[in-house]
């Protein structure tokens, strides 16, 4: 692939590192690099292949200065710069939930609907879809190219980096002071460390959180085709990296579970575990090594109805967030731009 000109907003965060790193992993090919924050992260220095890049306040840059722009510092910044960005003739790939609802922007798993960029040259805006998402939709896919999904059921069990550094800032914390003999802080609104909190994200009127109707609506919306029930529950658990999902799944016509593990074993960066070892199913495994998506506990429902369960693992921010971004980019250098 030929070089291109990139931006990272968002460079200092959690993802925006993440990318990074992937990037010089993979050997992107990046002509020009531009690292860009808000006024706390910029004229920091941050390595990226052996050199020393400063971060640049993102206000101030000139978009026209690059093809592609990865956003990765929220979805406020996303509203204000990423159409900028558009603007001015790079193709914003967007991380952040700021456009993932609007119908006129692909929403993108990477493997799953590459063909969507096709639509990214009508008005240079890709969105891709929440980390969590990605881990689940990557999960139903195959399986929905067996036969229609009617009905899915997930719960969640959240990592704190969902939030960022904040989050993980807030579980280290915490843990340190509570191993002392003190409370958590006067001005933490809820104890996570030693605990799971039932409640990830804001109570919405129907009485599912910010966190669960992400999911549900993001799944169905890129399993558009699928006539599928999604339900989520999400929990809040004391882990730093790697969301888990405990999945139940009932398709149209009956599956076996030997199809299913035949169709998750063909793709790229998925591992179908063994039941034996519980430290190799656990969130804390999926931040070694390289970053893929870990499937276990795989079994068919005891009434032989089809339905199928199964755990699987994944990095939220490696895997799930700077993973699929990268691959969407490369996707879209190879074939769309």
């Amino acid at each position: 692939m030929r070089s291109i000109n990139l931006a990272i907003v968002g460079a200092t965060g959690l993802v925006g590192e993440a990318i990074l790193k992937l990037l010089a992993e993979r050997q992107f090919p990046v002509g020009e690099l531009f690292l860009l924050a808000s006024d706390n992260g910029a004229g920091a220095k941050v390595s990226f292949a052996g050199k020393s890049v400063i971060v640049k306040k993102a206000e101030d840059f000139d978009f026209s200065r690059v093809e592609v722009a990865l956003f990765a510092a929220g979805a406020s910044v996303s509203q204000q710069l990423a159409p900028r960005a558009a603007e001015a003739g790079a193709v914003a790939v967007d991380l952040s939930p700021a456009f993932r609802y609007e119908s006129d922007v692909p929403l993108l798993v990477a493997d799953v609907n590459d063909e969507l960029l096709a639509q990214a040259r009508e008005n240079n805006l890709v969105a891709c879809a929440d980390a969590a998402t990605v881990q689940l939709v990557r999960t139903l896919k195959p399986l929905a190219d067996l036969a229609p999904l009617q009905e899915v059921v997930v719960t969640q069990f959240q990592a704190v980096s969902a939030t960022g550094k904040s989050g993980v800032d807030q579980l280290a914390q915490q843990s340190v002071r509570l191993l002392n003999g003190l409370s958590p802080s006067e001005a933490a609104q809820a104890q996570i460390a030693f605990n799971v909190l039932p409640v990830s994200g804001q109570v919405q009127e129907n009485g599912f959180t910010s966190e669960e109707l992400k999911l549900m609506l993001e799944t169905r919306r890129i399993l558009a085709d699928q006539p599928l029930s999604v339900q989520v529950t999400t929990v809040r658990v004391p882990v730093f990296y790697g969301h888990g999902q405990s999945v139940s799944v009932r398709s149209i016509q009956p599956l076996a579970m030997a199809q299913a593990l035949t169709v998750w074993e063909a793709q790229n960066d998925v591992d179908v575990l063994d039941n034996e070892d519980p430290q190799a199913m656990s969130p804390v495994a999926s931040v070694e090594g390289e970053p893929c998506l870990r499937i276990s506990r795989t079994r068919e429902d005891m009434e032989g109805s089809g339905g199928l369960s199964y755990f699987s693992v994944a990095d939220n921010v490696r895997w799930g967030a700077a993973l699929n971004a990268v691959k969407v980019v490369e996707k879209l250098l190879k074939d769309y731009l």
